[in-house]
């Protein structure tokens, strides 16, 4: 690797990982925000609430990697110009485009790592995500206080005379579509691979359209917690499901490719003549095209937004950059 290309990267990662950090807190401070709203009314306990952040995650590194990346991009051109060693390159013959090199190239690596991260880990974490959610929200409707009617587990009306955590004794159950009565000395409740399961013991079934009745040791009563399932094989099926996900997401995962002939635009100048705005124009350019790209829903056009920045940056790259 050439010495200036070292050096610039050398340069680069520090303001990178530092804008990364930065950025990161920011972005899971609102999801942490976002994930106590949700859950809240839900009995969730620390390590729950670690596992969901934890799924938020692969959100939280997409959106932070792209937006540190064009930002420290900058500022290091920037800093580069305002010390005026940009300005003793270009006097030894370096060219703009040898110098944005080392960046054109974690430009397409971090965008490549940006697209794995959209249509395989984000979609699978949210699953994930949703999943645990619905969990814990069918788990606080099937959690019964003793004395209290009006009590729902599926079909069945619950009346409990006392409950400790998951265990109950003196149970009543009405099924008023199979019109089924039961009577059980106690129950407990479990999770268990997918279902909730209300398990019955000493009792008896009382069914009134057939008029019997049975006696039983034991009784389990099953109630499906809803699950979502995808596969990236099944692909046809795992696009149309994430279709709104990826319309939304994929300009953002190409940030550093469609935005990288802004880069010189904002960074490039000399000291003497001309000011330094560069955060103030990194900042207005990633808010134009973050609007532009959340007010899009339609997933050909998502493809196209970074194309045409790509081509608008290049034009005016080779309009504005004289030296």
């Amino acid at each position: 690797m050439h010495k200036i290309s070292k050096y610039i990267l050398n340069e680069f990662f520090p303001i990178f990982s530092t804008l990364f950090f930065i950025i990161g807190l920011i972005v899971s401070l609102i999801f942490i925000i976002s994930i106590s709203n949700v859950t809240s009314g839900l009995q969730i306990s620390f390590f729950e609430l670690i596992k969901l952040y934890i799924l938020s995650l692969p959100q939280i590194i997409f959106i932070a990697i792209p937006l540190s990346f064009f930002i420290a991009s900058a500022s290091l051109y920037s800093r580069l110009s305002e010390t005026q060693e940009l300005v003793a390159l270009f006097s030894l013959g370096f060219k703009p485009i040898k110098l944005l090199k080392p960046i054109t190239l974690l430009a397409i690596i971090i965008s490549l790592i940006n697209l794995f991260i959209l249509f395989v880990s984000i979609p699978y974490s949210k699953v994930a995500f949703t999943n645990l959610k619905n969990q814990k929200k069918q788990e606080a409707k099937f959690n019964f206080q003793s004395s209290q009617i009006s009590q729902q587990f599926g079909t069945w009306s619950i009346f409990a005379q006392q409950s400790n955590k998951n265990n109950y004794s003196n149970l009543y159950l009405y099924n008023s579509k199979e019109k089924r009565f039961i009577i059980a000395k106690n129950a407990d409740l479990k999770n268990e691979k997918g279902y909730l399961q209300f398990n019955l013991h000493l009792g008896n079934v009382y069914d009134f359209n057939k008029m019997f009745n049975i006696s039983f040791q034991k009784m389990v009563i099953n109630q499906e917690i809803p699950k979502i399932k995808i596969s990236i094989f099944n692909f046809a099926n795992y696009f149309t499901y994430n279709k709104k996900l990826f319309t939304k997401y994929l300009p953002f995962a190409l940030i550093p490719l469609a935005l990288l002939f802004f880069i010189p635009l904002i960074s490039f100048f000399h000291p003497r003549l001309h000011k330094n705005k560069t955060l103030a124009y990194s900042i207005l350019i990633l808010a134009i095209y973050i609007v532009i790209t959340f007010a899009n829903k339609n997933f050909y056009i998502s493809i196209l937004i970074p194309v045409i920045f790509f081509i608008i940056g290049g034009v005016l790259y080779k309009w504005k950059v004289k030296f």
